[in-house]
């Protein structure tokens, strides 16, 4: 039975994979689009053509790949070892991170290695444009600020040994 862990303030609490997809995603089918992808866009017919060309390339490629009924695992996809953060830390050390590591998301933990939160660049982004996390104008931002003032504390996590089928549709829900 697959479980996952949220983390939160008030602790850790288990859950099996029923209660955390409450309903089930039907089959996608395909839909029509309303405009041409380029319409808005201002390209050069070369641009165009190249963007093209690679477009067709990547499909290609998926499309040669073999088709197997194996398992693809959470440990399959992530990486690791983790990098994280210390709440402590400040906002500018995050920034220098997300830069040299082209990560979009950070493990915030305590000093015992225990996961507290999770900051991503979004959080960032927003903390540096004077917004708080609804989106209201706050007080001119600093960067000396701590991580655990920017950083979300329910975080949902999954095994390694979770089939990344169930956290694809945990996205999607």
């Amino acid at each position: 039975m697959t479980t996952f862990a949220i983390f939160g303030l008030d602790g850790r609490e288990t859950m099996p994979l029923e209660r955390v997809l409450k309903k089930s995603v039907a089959k996608t089918a395909a839909i029509t689009a309303e405009r041409p992808v380029e319409e808005m866009e201002h390209h050069s017919p070369a641009e165009r053509h190249d963007r093209h060309h690679v477009a067709e390339q990547a499909y290609s490629s998926v499309e040669k790949l073999p088709h197997s009924p194996s398992i693809l695992l959470a440990e399959q996809v992530m990486t690791s070892p983790v990098t994280t953060l210390k709440p402590e830390e400040r906002i500018s050390e995050a920034m220098k991170l997300f830069q040299a590591s082209f990560f979009r998301h950070i493990p915030v933990v305590s000093s015992q290695g225990r996961l507290l939160g999770i900051v991503s660049d979004r959080d960032v982004l927003r903390f540096l444009a004077g917004l708080t996390k609804r989106y209201q104008q706050q007080v001119p931002p600093t960067i000396d600020e701590r991580i655990e003032e920017i950083m979300t504390p329910q975080v949902l996590t999954a095994s390694v040994d979770t089939d990344v089928r169930y956290i694809a549709r945990l996205f999607v829900e």
